[in-house]
């Protein structure tokens, strides 16, 4: 089926080797909605809102049914399903990652000059996002969910500096890579989002991790795939568990085999008696035996390979299993806080706001200027280990007099106006 006012076709091709003018079987066309079925509500209604379809631009999400089997999963037919699959580690981690990326801000520089950016860098597409922040959230989301970031020019300026002399982009949007199909055409990379062909100029694909011949993004969830499935069965058992009872802590045991009956009106009348008794201590007749339980909630709920298999899912992701609530391994120590966020800096989202911050300068900025994030905010040392640090570089002096830094840019550098307000505007174009 095709919307006219949306981008998206969706195509069923589940049935395409059957011959449309033949059946399967010899049992009667039927359906539950349509003109094929008996006369009543299931004749001209469908189970989701009317203009659903126009509003949203999509079909409602499939969802299980009242019996749907325990442990099956709903098929993924929206592209905006994947995110409410994943594990909570798992989506903690994604989330930790994008936040503190589409926190840091963002400068131009050319050469060791730091330039202004255009207007995209305050806001990419005013009419979808609140300021850039959201955009970058979702380019990190993407990057690390999907393995690919997928951004489509949607304006450009009459400057000629871009490809080919067509202007540079003014404006862009971060596409959803699932409903983004990309084949090889005529030895030429072709994106299409539905029916629609993009100008490969207007794309930017950042890939996570690329193989030669792999026109997609491969993401770290496919190499820990397994232990996300590990976590996603044991989280959905203890759920089951919390939810169905939780664990007992004994049984009563009958010699003879119980009915239904029985069975009911036994544990009806223990735990009667417990809230009469009064302490009394449990008097049991009959064949009727009391039995403990000496599995403990830890390990019914399998506690250790839960806590394992999220520890691989945080190693996939970069992000020290601390900073999510997991313990920390076993002789991976850090000295502050401050060591525990350099850390997961510079091995995770350093590369990360580097892969995107390169890419992105290619597409969007004349040759020679880039963009890189600020991370400044995120590891700053402590006021202490900053004065002495700043000390340090205001006593090196070269050999023609001048410091490596002077008043004006440590007050500038700690959002402190300048002593000589005539070198605001020099020094802005030194300190990011």
């Amino acid at each position: 089926m095709s919307d006219p006012n949306s981008l998206i076709v969706i195509r069923d091709y589940r049935n395409r080797a059957i011959p449309r003018d033949s059946n399967p079987n010899s049992n009667p066309v039927s359906g539950s909605v349509g003109d094929n079925v008996e006369p009543g509500f299931g004749d001209n209604h469908v189970m989701y809102p009317e203009g659903h379809l126009e509003s949203s631009g999509h079909m409602p999400e499939v969802q299980a049914w009242q019996g749907w089997p325990t442990g099956w999963e709903t098929p993924l037919w929206n592209g905006d399903a994947f995110p409410q699959r994943l594990v909570s580690t798992l989506w903690t981690c994604i989330d930790l990652n994008s936040r503190q990326l589409a926190s840091f801000p963002i400068y131009g520089v050319k050469g060791v000059k730091v330039v202004a950016l255009p207007d995209w860098s305050n806001n990419p597409e005013p009419s979808l996002y609140s300021d850039f922040s959201e955009a970058a959230k979702q380019i990190f989301n993407t990057y690390y969910a999907m393995g690919e970031v997928i951004l489509w020019a949607t304006g450009r300026y009459k400057d000629g500096l871009g490809p080919g002399g067509i202007g540079s982009v003014a404006r862009f949007v971060v596409l959803n890579p699932q409903l983004v199909n990309i084949e090889l055409s005529d030895g030429a990379i072709e994106y299409r989002l539905g029916n629609l062909t993009l100008d490969p100029n207007d794309v930017c694909h950042i890939k996570y991790q690329s193989m030669p011949t792999n026109l997609r993004g491969i993401g770290p969830l496919e190499w820990a795939a397994k232990s996300i499935a590990s976590a996603a069965a044991l989280e959905r058992m203890n759920t089951d568990l919390a939810t169905r009872g939780g664990i007992p802590w004994a049984v009563l045991k009958s010699q003879r085999k119980l009915n239904s009956k029985e069975a009911s009106d036994l544990q009806s009348r223990w735990v009667e008696g417990s809230r009469n008794r009064q302490g009394a201590p449990a008097i049991l007749s009959g064949t009727l035996e009391l039995e403990t339980l000496t599995i403990s909630p830890r390990e019914m709920m399998m506690l250790e390979q839960r806590i394992f298999d999220e520890t691989r899912i945080c190693a996939a992701l970069g992000v020290p299993p601390y900073l999510v609530g997991l313990p920390q391994p076993g002789g991976l120590t850090y000295a502050n806080a401050i060591s525990l966020l350099d850390f997961h800096w510079r091995t995770t989202l350093r590369t990360a706001a580097a892969f995107a911050a390169r890419a992105m300068s290619n597409w969007l900025l004349p040759r020679g200027t880039r963009v890189e994030f600020n991370r400044d905010d995120y590891i700053r040392a402590d006021d202490l280990t900053r004065a002495q640090t700043d000390q340090t570089l205001f006593n090196l002096i070269d050999e023609h007099g001048n410091r490596a830094k002077t008043i004006d840019e440590i007050r500038l550098g700690n959002r402190l106006a300048p002593n000589d307000p005539d070198s605001v505007i020099e020094l802005e174009g030194v300190i990011p």
